[in-house]
């Protein structure tokens, strides 16, 4: 006998159902509505520079600057008289043994930057610093590796107290007729090592959620052989790299080190643009009162400019920040400096308050908002103050003094990855079908995304970070 039913039943007086059942057909719309944008702009949409290696870290030598300074101190002396000079360590070089010439033995030479009749210019110790009271000198006696004497080249000046260690300018050198030449100099270079990192993300999902239809279309709507879900997993790893890239640091616990090397799993973190800049670019400091000011600018720009900057540099910077520069550049023209807009009566009536370039003095800003700066999920998170910082990359290119690039001109900040063997790791995709491919034939399907990729700053005395304090 069949289970009881009530049947037909009174209609309810305070809904007006159909049935008690979800018989109704929902109106959904077919459009995923994206509430928030899938990617973050990185730095590395605005560089088409890339070089791939086939080594787990890489180097380069960036020639150091050619021209000798002193730093030193001296208890000074009278009119006219020799003083002695104590060179600082920061002006010293040791010089070692070294292959293939290595005897093992500890660096027992020294070297600094002054030599015998070099002509010196040292600070006054008090007054105004500028020229006509520069007090010059000549270098007549090289004591040792540490310490020189020299001797004002006007009878009537003094050689000033220098009890701190403070810098002293080379000017140039002269010679008495017939004399000897000077010691040979020799110029430096600096190498850099930077090390690959690499970066996995995946996408699972069962094979029947792969084939189960939904109430709306993904991002894979027209897109065919892709696994549900996929363009928001690439999009996601494609943010992580950026982000790694950007704000990365190399791994210095050797703790954490130790750990990875136990399990076989040995690991290296790549140094991101942001800390390279702050190890050795031109950091800006700027008010969190007052925002940064044009000022500021003009103070940076002395900054960069003895740095032998380029021009022409790419400004990217955090919302606030971008919006903060463009009240302070619309401020310039205030007083009618500038007109924004004419209008006629019969066209809608808009100003465009934004600046996307600013030339200020010699130097060439194009300016671009970094949205990953400004993302709730990533580096614009509550608290995080990305919103009020920047940076700025030179926009041309350097030229490679050695090496197999010997002669080409590379873009000053560029992608290196790891390749080899006709293959390469700067963005592996790979499809993986469990029901094939699993030791047990599991019911899944994964795509899995890795990179082994680093960036590469050339030239990073000409960069730029600008942050709030």
């Amino acid at each position: 006998m069949g289970a009881y039913q009530t049947g037909a039943l009174n209609t309810a007086t305070n809904h007006n159902f159909v049935s008690y059942y979800d018989a109704h057909e929902p109106d959904i719309q077919e459009e995923l509505v994206q509430r928030y944008m899938n990617t973050i702009i990185g730095f590395l949409d605005f560089t088409d520079a890339k070089k791939s290696t086939d080594a787990a870290e890489f180097s380069r030598f960036e020639k150091d600057r050619i021209m000798p300074k002193i730093k030193a101190t001296t208890a000074g002396a009278g009119a006219g008289a020799q003083g002695t000079f104590t060179v600082h360590s920061d002006s010293q070089v040791d010089i070692p043994s070294a292959a293939p010439y290595d005897t093992g033995a500890t660096p027992d030479q020294k070297t600094m930057p002054v030599r015998l009749n070099d002509l010196i210019m040292i600070k006054p110790s008090t007054g105004v610093v500028s020229s006509g009271n520069y007090i010059k000198c000549i270098v007549d006696s090289i004591t040792n590796n540490t310490q020189f004497k020299a001797s004002p080249i006007k009878s009537t000046d003094s050689v000033p107290v220098i009890a701190s260690a403070d810098e002293i300018v080379i000017y140039g050198n002269a010679h008495g007729e017939g004399s000897i030449f000077n010691a040979p100099m020799s110029t430096k270079a600096t190498k850099y090592t930077e090390k690959l990192q690499i970066i996995k993300h995946r996408l699972r999902v069962t094979g029947t959620e792969g084939l189960v239809k939904r109430w709306y279309k993904d991002d894979n709507k027209d897109v065919k052989f892709q696994v549900r879900g996929e363009g928001d997993a690439y999009a996601q790893f494609l943010n992580w790299m950026d982000m790694n890239l950007l704000v990365g640091e190399e791994l210095s616990n050797t703790n954490v080190a130790s750990n990875f090397q136990a399990t076989n799993t040995p690991l290296a973190l790549t140094r991101g643009l942001l800390h390279a800049i702050l190890d050795a670019g031109n950091v800006l400091n700027y008010s969190s009162i007052s925002g940064l000011l044009i000022a500021d600018m003009y103070d940076y720009n002395i900054v960069i400019d003895a740095n032998k900057a380029q021009k022409k540099n790419l400004w990217m910077v955090g919302i606030a920040l971008d919006q903060q520069m463009d009240v302070e550049l619309g401020d310039r023209f205030k007083n009618g400096g500038i007109t924004y807009g004419n209008f006629n009566m019969d066209q809608d009536k808009a100003v465009n308050l934004s600046f996307q370039k600013a030339r200020i003095g010699v130097y060439e800003y194009d300016k671009r908002c970094m949205e990953a700066f400004n993302d709730l999920q990533t580096l614009g998170a509550d608290g995080f103050g990305f919103k009020y910082e920047g940076f700025t990359i030179p926009a041309g290119a350097t030229k490679i003094a050695g090496g197999s690039e010997k002669g080409k001109m590379a873009a000053t900040l560029r992608k290196r990855y790891l390749a080899g063997e006709g293959k390469d790791r700067e963005m592996l995709v790979n499809y993986f079908d469990g029901i094939k491919d699993a030791d047990d034939g599991d019911d899944i399907e994964e795509v899995r995304y890795l990179s082994h990729c680093a960036l590469e700053a050339q030239a990073l005395n000409q960069f730029g970070y600008m942050k709030r304090v």
